[in-house]
This record gives C-alpha cells, structure tokens and sequence, in this order.
C-alpha cells in the first residue's frame, strides 16, 4: 500500500467497536489506543501515528460509545486488552509488535494490557488513577464528563441537570471514599513494576495526575520522563481568565513521536519561571528538607459554615480570597526552589473533627496569585500533631515572585468543610520544602557559578 492514511471502517474487535487507520505501507508496528471519550477524538492522533508509519487501531472501551456491554470503571481493561491485542497482531497489516498509548484513563488500559508478549513500549501521558484521594471538584469533574460531557460546568454554576436521555446520572459512590480505587491503583503499580518493555511517561505538575505520573515512573525499568506544565481540563478550561503563566512547550504528542523514532527524553519544567531542565524530572527517593521555609508560633482560625472559605480553578487568581478572618497565611517573601513533596506540619488543637486544608500560592509582582500545589489531613478534636502532605512539583520562582501558605478548614468545593463552627489553633508551624539535588537545579546552580567567576 502507499499514499495517504487510509481510516478503515469500524471493525468490530473483541466484541467492542474500533477504527483502523493504516499507513502508506504494511505490515507496520501497531499503536493500540483504548478509549472510553470517544474514538472520534482519538482520530487525529491516529491520522499523526499512520502518517509517521504505524498502524493505528483505537477501541471504545467496554460499554462505552459504539461498544456494548456495561462500563465498570477499572475493571476490564486486562482481558479486553489482551483480546484486542491478540486479534490486531493476527492481522495481516500488523508486523506483531504494538505499542500502547493512551491519556488519563487510556493510560490506565494501557498498562493493563503492557504484559502481552507483542507490546514494545508504552506511552502513558496523566496517568488514571489518582494515588492520593482525589480533591472533591476534581473527582466530580471526572466521573461526570464520562457521563455527559459538559455536565459538570452546569452543576458548579448551579445549573445542575442529572439525566441523560431521561435516566439518571450515576457518578458513582459520592462522596469518594480514601481508597476507592485502591483495586485498580494495585493493578497498575504492578504493571509498571512488572513491565519489560520501555516507557514514556508524561506529565503535568499543573494536573492531578503528577505523582500517580512520577510514582508510575521510578517503578517502570527503562522509563523515561517528561514532567511539564500542559493544561488539562481541570486548570485552564474552567476559567474563562486563565491567571496561570502558561509554559511554552513542546506538545506531548510530539513527545511520544520522537520517543516512538527512538529519541530519548527525559526534561523538567520548573513552575514559576517556566524554564525547562534536563535534571532528573523524578524528586529523589529520600527527600532532603532543609530549614523550614516559614515557621510561626500559636495562630488561630475561625471556621463559619455558613460562609466556608472557598476554593477556586486551578488557573483562577486567587488574590481575592486572601482578605479574610478564616484562614491563617504566613508569606514566603523570598523563597528557594524546591523539588518534591512540601510538608506542612503543626500541633493542632480543634474543638470538632475538620479538614485542615493547605495551599501554596504563588504570587507575581502585579498582584495576580495562583494555586502551586495543596493537600489536606484530617484533625481530632483535642490535641494532635498533624502532618500535610502537599501535591509534588518542581518549582523556582523568580526574583520578586512570593509564596503564600494558606491554611483553612476545608475548601469547598474543593474540600469539603466541617458543617458547624469550628476554631483551630496551630503550634509550632512550619512549612518544609524538598531541595533539590545539590540544594539547586542544575542549570541553576551553573548560572550562579558563571555570575560568581565574573
């Protein structure tokens, strides 16, 4: 065969619905993309992958779409998988070897499916599923975009409409529970860890997806890794005014395709000043705090349930919350990069159980402030020492830039609040930020050197 990528109606594989796109010669390596979005939103993908010489099948998964049966998040993604990959290698426009590509939940079938003796690589980009407990918006987000595209923008503008084609809108067990998808979290770390075939693994530190991204990674033998700043749904598209500084970055696609004709990545964006490294993307196993970025003796936090403290998008500017009497705040006016996972820790005193909720904001000289990353812990009436664990990231702000902790119960709709009023006192606080290896990023440190020499 020559010429164009030619798209071949839907085969009907392994009981489920697909599209075939085939290059300009065959038989070629396969990449195989399971899908529960769509396959329509796949296609250009896979017009990209047969132009560069690979066949392209892309599968609507179990109950999903044009394929039958009955959508069970996480369950059937091995079998399926497996039987696709029997059938796309018996074909005669497949030489026997596939690669697996996928994006949130793609990535998820895929790594179920990375035992088959036929697959050579995978791509994960933003890996499903979260490892920590999801934030509550986020985990809306999701579980209403598989049932109906659009829906959650209606529920958080109060316009909620729980019915598609007249049936109810089933997200599931609500509120999600710690460990609700500890099954398939289990799944895919064998996976990872059990793989023989190298992999790409891409990921945002702007998405919550960023330490399922990394933790999948260390584990994965012959992986590499590019940790950057893409946007996701769940930071620029649900903001009409994006706030964040969006990184100029080569598109991940592009990414795998280079990875796929044999160029090895392996880069880091550093959030903040938007430069890319080609230090390590992966924080150090064991991470090294320094010297608490910030500490303060006894404050107080007043909770009022009938006008929580509120959270916002990810790209929103958070500038506008600050002003008020229920959070604590402690500024870093000058802070260092750091890689890895901060670490909040107090001795609390509470009256009621609460969320304590922490967020670093990163505030730029013109005022505009946007969330770095945040986590949350649970606190006892009484007095306890609590420990917060934030969201990993790779961060260098610039001369001028400031770093705010925030602390508040809950942050809804984010994190839930405690529904009656609460007051929280916090000792001893500090906030610890992970240095990176040698106490700065590489080309950090060569920076400082040459401007030392002159």
């Amino acid at each position: 065969m020559s010429g164009a990528p030619e798209a071949r109606p839907g085969p009907v594989v392994a009981g489920m619905a697909a599209e075939l796109v085939l290059p300009g010669r065959v038989p070629a390596a396969a990449v195989l993309i399971r899908t529960p979005y769509g396959i329509a939103g796949c296609l250009p993908e896979a017009r990209s992958f047969a132009a560069a010489g690979l066949a392209c099948l892309v599968q609507d998964v179990r109950g999903r779409h044009l394929s039958p049966g009955t959508f069970a998040i996480g369950r059937d993604e091995t079998a399926d998988g497996h039987a696709t990959l029997d059938w796309a290698t018996a074909q005669p426009w497949c030489d026997g070897t596939v690669f697996l590509y996928g994006v949130a939940y793609e990535a998820y079938a895929a790594w179920c499916a990375a035992g088959h003796p036929a697959v050579r690589g995978i791509i994960s980009r933003q890996p499903w599923p979260p490892i920590a407990a999801p934030a509550l918006d986020d985990e809306l987000w999701w579980r209403t975009e598989l049932a109906r595209p659009g829906l959650f923008e209606e529920i958080m503008a109060g316009r909620p409409e729980p019915d598609v084609a007249g049936r109810p809108v089933d997200i599931g067990p609500w509120p999600p529970a710690p460990g609700g998808h500890r099954e398939a979290i289990v799944r895919v770390t064998r996976a990872a860890r059990e793989v023989t075939a190298p992999s790409l693994h891409l990921g945002s530190w702007l998405c919550r997806s960023a330490e399922t991204t990394v933790r999948q990674a260390a584990l994965a033998p012959g992986a590499d890794v590019v940790m950057g700043g893409w946007a996701s749904a769940l930071t620029h598209r649900l903001h009409e005014t994006c706030a964040l500084d969006v990184p100029v970055e080569p598109h991940p696609f592009e990414l795998a395709l280079d990875w796929l004709a044999g160029r090895r990545q392996g880069r880091c964006l550093l959030l903040g000043s938007g430069r890319w490294t080609d230090a390590d993307p992966l924080p150090p196993r064991r991470t090294t705090q320094a010297a608490p970025a910030v500490e303060s003796g006894p404050v107080r936090l007043r909770h009022d349930p009938a006008r929580p403290y509120p959270s916002a998008p990810h790209s929103a500017n958070l500038a506008p919350l600050a002003d008020r009497p229920d959070v604590v705040r402690l500024s870093v006016p000058d802070p260092p990069p750091w890689h890895g996972t901060p670490l909040v820790t107090a001795e609390v005193s509470t009256d009621v159980p609460a969320e304590l909720v922490a967020t670093l904001v990163h505030e730029r000289p013109g005022g505009v402030a946007t969330r770095l990353a945040d986590g949350t812990a649970p606190v006892r009436p009484g007095v306890t020492g609590c420990e917060i664990r934030l969201t990993v990231g790779a961060v260098e702000l610039p001369p001028g830039h400031r770093l705010h902790l925030e602390l508040t119960a809950g942050r809804p709709p984010r994190h839930r609040a405690p529904a009656v009023p609460a007051e929280i006192t916090l000792s001893g606080l500090a906030l610890h930020l992970p240095r990176p290896r040698g106490g700065a990023f590489p080309e950090a440190e060569a920076e400082a050197g040459a401007g030392a020499a002159s």
